[in-house]
């Protein structure tokens, strides 16, 4: 019996990946929400705004992917470098652009606000996050009592040395490493004590991180919950909700006490309450109107806004 040889070549490889296509809400900006603060330049993100792509590697079990993340009319379009499943890839891709964050009554809102009359206009109003509750909690406890550049550098470092492939870690890659490793070698100083917990606290069971994050919680339990995490305080609870579309807290903390005097009361100094009763007439989206004015007062000095925007 003579057996056929197959028509394909034996060069041809594998069947090339296919970019996937997400709807996106209406009034929904790519480059804004990329730009919405600095998460485009943490580890993995990689930002172009001249080609206006995003970036980044991400695992999907055992394989480390490239994904090319574009926007197209109407949608998202995400390219991965080998054929991942579309089962696989969008409920990272919706938490990380916020697609399924209805954001109109904040932009409703905005429209009588004279100081916050660009967001409209900007498509401003969804944050840039993280594929999981874990990858955002890392970032926000690396955030804490350092410099910006810092933070930069040691997500950059904890990439490198625990991420497979170039991701970001999961949290059996970070026990892999002690304490005193992690720390000298992703320059973590006393993070790495509470990351390492946060990450061995997930594997052995003992933090559920599902039901910590459970969205079917109010928003004053879900920020309970998030403050039962490892590292995580009012700030990084606040941050977190906000990642998940609640913005019903803003976390009083040195950084919001010099932006509000300095913004607004010439540096004098006044109370807390005093400072939060600005926000009041906000409502649910007292976090995100404070987050607008602060970050269009900074992120010119990461990477300026597009033109016009602001």
């Amino acid at each position: 019996m003579v057996r056929q040889r197959s028509a394909k070549p034996s060069s041809a490889g594998s069947i090339p990946a296919v970019a996937s296509n997400f709807p996106t809400p209406p009034g929904f900006d790519f480059p804004a929400t990329v730009e919405s603060h600095g998460w485009y330049r943490l580890a993995p993100f990689r930002w172009s705004r001249e080609e206006g792509i995003l970036r980044r590697r991400e695992r999907f079990g055992r394989r480390t992917v490239d994904l090319v993340i574009t926007s197209v009319p109407g949608a998202i379009s995400v390219a991965p470098s080998s054929p991942v499943s579309r089962a696989e890839l969008e409920p990272r891709i919706r938490r990380m652009l916020q697609l399924d964050v209805d954001v109109s009554g904040f932009v409703e809102m905005s429209r009588h606000s004279p100081a916050h009359a660009w967001i409209e206009r900007a498509g401003f109003g969804r944050l840039l996050c993280g594929t999981s509750v874990f990858e955002d909690a890392v970032k926000i406890i690396a955030t804490t009592n350092t410099t910006w550049g810092q933070t930069v550098r040691m997500v950059e470092l904890l990439v490198a040395k625990c991420g497979r492939g170039g991701a970001f870690p999961e949290p059996a890659d970070v026990v892999r490493f002690d304490e005193a490793e992690l720390q000298a070698d992703c320059r973590l100083g006393y993070r790495a004590k509470t990351i390492r917990a946060l990450s061995a606290g997930i594997v052995s069971g003992a933090i559920d991180l599902d039901a910590v994050s459970d969205a079917r919680q109010s928003t004053q339990d879900l920020f309970r919950s998030y403050l039962t995490l490892p590292g995580i305080g009012p700030y990084g609870a606040a941050h977190l909700l906000a990642m998940d579309g609640r913005h019903d807290f803003i976390a009083v903390d040195s950084e919001f006490r010099r932006f509000v005097r300095e913004t607004y009361h010439g540096s004098r100094r006044i109370s807390d309450v005093a400072m939060l009763r600005r926000y009041a007439r906000w409502g649910r989206w007292k976090y995100l109107a404070y987050w607008s004015e602060l970050w269009s007062s900074v992120a010119d000095r990461l990477q300026p806004m597009r033109g016009g925007d602001k």
